[in-house]
């Protein structure tokens, strides 16, 4: 049994162990009750004030603009009564497209009011997902229901805000290990931005309490390990910290292109980064472009390359023949020469053996051979 003093007339009470881990409960979701309430409250009041100042400054400025106009389109009708036939056609003409210009001024301005009125509606649904955003009974029960908060978000908007986008989970793990979101956004086929997720909640009478800066390196190295361009990490943790309830915390000067923000600030940090974007897309297409001329022109000059290398290869092969057979010509041309050597000096044993010929007659070779002499009288009797 458990004892209560009571704090009023000081008399003691017993309850059960099961009552009063009962009371205990009830007081816990009560104060964690009061504290959602309090919070959308301020998030209420927020939205009201910058609603309400961009309207007073819309509507300032409308004013202004058709104020503008109507003193332009008086000075036209004024300039019209004293010009002639071609002046007033002129001016006509230019009355016509001042109200054209009016028109779309209008336009422009209840596009602007149906834009906010919108964002107004989406930021009351996210207040209302707020409320109804409730603590559960373990770690993993806490993680889940914070990323089913966010993900229920931007599945909401997804078709209108972000037709073109991928938002789900981080289902590929590696060695690396891996986030809990990954959101890519495209236009004309380019990725505009990648934004790896990360989501941290925790009850309030969990025993060990963390810190956002417990996972911001781990956060940042899963960015670079799957190629995203932001790192945000979403958290309920430190509640009680001034700096991480302004909603959106910078933390680039501790790793690059990271922010802290609370859940309700989920879709604003993904419109902010979005938009930052939009507006580089010009330039990062004129760099691909640029990329694929490069790669292009590379491409060209590798085929040159190999095309010159093919050649440079084939002319030295020739060469070498050309070498081979220039070497064999000389080898043959020496042979020629030592063979027409060889015939002169063949010729000249010729002539020689020529002018010798007539010392072969007979009477040359009989003369003074008394044997000789008789045996060639013999032989021609």
């Amino acid at each position: 049994m458990a004892e209560i003093k009571c704090p009023k007339c000081g008399e003691i009470i017993k309850i059960s162990k099961d009552d009063y881990n009962a009371l205990l409960n009830d007081i816990e979701k009560e104060e964690i009750n009061n504290r959602v309430e309090e919070r959308v409250k301020n998030i209420e009041k927020q939205y009201d004030a910058e609603y309400k100042l961009k309207a007073k400054e819309t509507e300032s400025e409308q004013k202004e603009q058709i104020g503008k106009l109507n003193n332009e389109i008086a000075v036209l009708k004024e300039r019209l009564q004293n010009a002639d036939v071609k002046t007033k056609s002129a001016v006509i003409a230019a009355e016509s497209s001042l109200k054209d210009e009016l028109q779309k001024k209008n336009e422009e301005i209840n596009n602007l009011k149906n834009e906010y009125e919108f964002t107004l509606k989406a930021k009351d649904e996210e207040i209302k997902r707020w409320k109804e955003f409730q603590v559960g009974d373990s770690t993993k029960d806490l993680g889940e229901s914070l990323e089913k908060y966010c993900k229920d978000s931007f599945d909401e908007i997804r078709s209108v805000a972000y037709p073109n986008a991928y938002f789900d989970k981080d289902n590929d793990v590696d060695e690396e290990g891996k986030g809990d979101f990954i959101f890519k956004d495209f236009q004309e086929g380019i990725e505009l931005v990648s934004i790896m997720f990360e989501m941290k909640n925790q009850k309030d009478t969990t025993k060990t309490k963390h810190k956002n800066e417990d996972f911001l390196q781990k956060l940042d190295k899963n960015r670079k390990t799957k190629g995203c361009e932001y790192a945000v990490l979403v958290s309920t943790l430190e509640e009680e910290s001034k700096l991480y309830n302004k909603g959106i915390v910078d933390v680039s000067h501790i790793y690059p292109k990271m922010y802290v923000i609370r859940p309700q600030f989920f879709l604003t940090i993904i419109s902010l980064i979005s938009t930052m974007a939009r507006n580089s897309f010009a330039d990062k297409k004129k760099l691909i472009e640029y990329q694929q001329e490069n790669l292009d022109i590379t491409n060209f000059e590798n085929n040159v390359k190999t095309i010159a290398d093919k050649i440079t290869n084939d002319y030295e092969k020739a060469e070498a023949i050309y070498n081979e057979v220039d070497k064999m010509c000389d080898d043959i041309i020496k042979k020629v020469e030592n063979f027409r050597k060889q015939f002169r000096t063949a010729t000249n044993w010729v002539e020689k053996a020529k002018k010798q010929l007539p010392e072969l007659e007979v009477r040359k070779l009989t003369r003074g051979n008394k044997t000789m002499k008789e045996k060639f009288e013999e032989l021609n009797q």
